[in-house]
């Protein structure tokens, strides 16, 4: 009597997958047929994006939509993302569009997103001689050279002293700064350094005189060098 019983329900189970396949691949054939062919492939927020935010890829979801309701301007590959700074709020479920993103625009227009992570923008009052004729430029790279009063070795006098003070420095922006009584401007660069290099980099603009070196854009060498005194200039 079982053995009869389950026969029927293995029947019956049969039927009701083969039912289902069928019905799955008909659904399927129906979603082909009204599928809209101009689908294109959009970047959202998966979560909420702060402003001022390096964006990750957890953060990001990719979705087809018809190419009417895509943003014009809206990003479409998640490589295009990943790593960028956002430059305003961004919603859960938003597309992502280029204008939320930190650009050469937004750069130019706001100097800390042109700080480089773990570095601070400080700025040095310059002339036409420290600043190589004014021929210097943003994303340029100098080296900064000082001369100054220090103490002579094993005596109280002081010796004017040249030195090498930093190697390899990117300029972050080149202006003017007009002085209080507005008598003039003040030529200034901002420079991108370290807080270790901020300290000796003030340090010689307040007590010293400050020349920079316009390195070439393939040079990275690195160079160790003793201070250069006027004996030295003078001896043989």
């Amino acid at each position: 009597m079982f053995k009869g019983v389950l026969k029927y329900w293995v029947i019956s189970i049969t039927c009701g997958l083969m039912a289902a396949a069928l019905c799955y691949i008909y659904l399927g054939e129906v979603e082909e047929r009204y599928r809209p062919d101009d689908l294109i492939t959009v970047v959202k927020a998966a979560q909420p994006i702060a402003a001022d935010e390096v964006i990750s890829r957890a953060q990001l979801m990719t979705e087809e939509v018809p190419a009417r309701y895509a943003h014009p301007n809206g990003v479409r590959e998640v490589s295009e993302v990943v790593g960028k700074m956002s430059s305003s709020y961004i919603a859960a479920g938003e597309e992502i569009i280029k204008e939320k993103l930190v650009g050469e625009k937004e750069k130019a227009s706001r100097l800390a997103y042109s700080v480089p992570l773990n570095k601070r923008a400080v700025a040095i009052a310059v002339n036409e001689t420290a600043a190589v004729s004014f021929q210097l430029q943003a994303g340029d790279h100098v080296d900064v050279m000082v001369t100054m009063e220090l103490p002579a070795p094993g005596s109280a006098d002081y010796t004017t002293t040249t030195m090498l003070l930093l190697q390899d420095i990117e300029i972050l922006s080149v202006g003017t700064k007009v002085a209080a009584n507005n008598s003039g401007g003040i030529n200034t660069l901002t420079l991108a350094v370290t807080p270790e290099q901020a300290q000796p980099l003030i340090l010689a603009g307040e007590k010293g005189v400050i020349r920079l070196l316009l390195r070439s854009p393939v040079d990275d060498s690195q160079y160790s060098l003793p201070g250069y005194t006027l004996k030295r200039l003078t001896q043989p």
